[in-house]
């Protein structure tokens, strides 16, 4: 602080006063203040100093505000953010502990579809609800070498509005990704075609090792613009057999190439008394059951015999825990083994 000299200056009545001139510096900022002289002077020595005092400690009161406002309050903000966004995370962190408990009572081997232990509510807003399938319910694409799964995909792909070229192309993509040899099937791909396109590794020449790899097959973009949801109709963990008593319509259809109404009334059969599908009163059809309520005869159902069956040894668990509005899914597929154990093929979370 400095002192700048002397002036006058004319008050309202039009007297003069005598003020000194305090220049106040902060930084690179300079400001002026006009003092009464006259004031300064009446004042004794030691309480001149204490006003001088007040101001230097005003300043600072200042400034502490000034730096508590760019400082502290953004940093406040910034800590509720994050409480908040940990509050959610510790939330989707529960819901997967509850939905890890529901896989445990999904693959018990005596807990069967719809039975009410697999729909838990614990408290007012928290629990679980399982799914339990068999993964016999999808066509596993990795046996598509066998001609009798390349016309089941083909009858499926039609049900999909494809047009037969477009499903024949699709199909024999498929088929040539998987089989082992370099003969390309009537409308299908192999090293050449993927290569003019920039994919030098293409075909693989074995099974597909996801659902997502399938669309790197020629042909297969038709089934995705027709069917976008077509990965729940296959899977990649089956073992060459179709599950009647789990197979969806489609799928049905597909496998007895029969109308709507035909693989319908194998549905109302399996679902019990109730016509709900994966409910407690679901019955578990014989084969032979099964192939007669689809309409096969006898020679077409021992045709397919090899590839049906109705008691899938791969079973899917799909666990959804929740708490409040916040939810985690964990899907497991295990195969039993013939001394009741369970062989874990896949884990996923969505």
């Amino acid at each position: 602080m400095k002192h700048m000299g002397l002036r006058m200056n004319r008050n309202s009545e039009g007297s003069s006063m005598e003020t000194e001139t305090v220049e106040v510096r902060s930084g690179s900022h300079v400001a002026s203040v006009p003092v009464p002289v006259k004031t300064l002077r009446l004042l004794p020595h030691h309480l001149r100093a204490r006003r001088r005092d007040g101001g230097y400690a005003l300043i600072l009161v200042l400034a502490a505000i000034g730096l508590m406002t760019f400082t502290v309050i953004p940093l406040v903000n910034y800590m509720s953010d994050s409480i908040e966004e940990n509050g959610m995370h510790g939330l989707r962190f529960r819901a997967l502990h509850l939905a890890e408990c529901g896989i445990a009572v999904g693959l018990h081997p005596q807990v069967r579809p719809g039975d009410p232990v697999l729909k838990q509510t614990l408290g007012s807003d928290s629990g679980f609800t399982v799914t339990i399938s068999s993964e016999g319910a999808r066509i596993p694409i990795n046996y598509i070498t066998d001609s009798r799964f390349r016309e089941i995909i083909y009858n499926l792909f039609i049900l999909w509005r494809l047009t037969p070229q477009e499903a024949e192309t699709a199909v024999d993509g498929l088929a040539d990704w998987v089989d082992t040899d370099s003969q390309m099937r009537t409308y299908g791909a192999e090293s050449d075609y993927y290569k003019e396109r920039g994919y030098a590794d293409f075909p693989r020449n074995q099974g597909f090792g996801s659902l997502d790899e399938m669309i790197l097959a020629k042909g297969m973009d038709a089934v995705e613009r027709m069917k976008p949801d077509w990965r729940t109709y296959f899977s990649t963990y089956g073992d060459g057999y179709i599950d009647l008593n789990y197979a969806p319509q489609e799928i049905l259809m597909a496998v007895a190439d029969v109308e709507e109404n035909a693989a319908q009334s194998l549905i109302r059969e399996r679902s019990g008394a109730d016509g709900i599908p994966g409910t407690e009163d679901d019955k578990t059809l014989q084969l032979n059951q099964a192939t007669q309520l689809l309409g096969m005869d006898g020679q077409e159902a021992q045709s397919l015999n090899s590839i049906l069956t109705a008691d899938h040894l791969t079973r899917r668990v799909e666990s959804v825990g929740r708490i409040g509005e916040s939810t985690y899914k964990v899907v497991v597929i295990a195969r039993r083994q013939d001394d009741g154990s369970l062989n874990y093929l896949a884990r996923f979370e969505e």
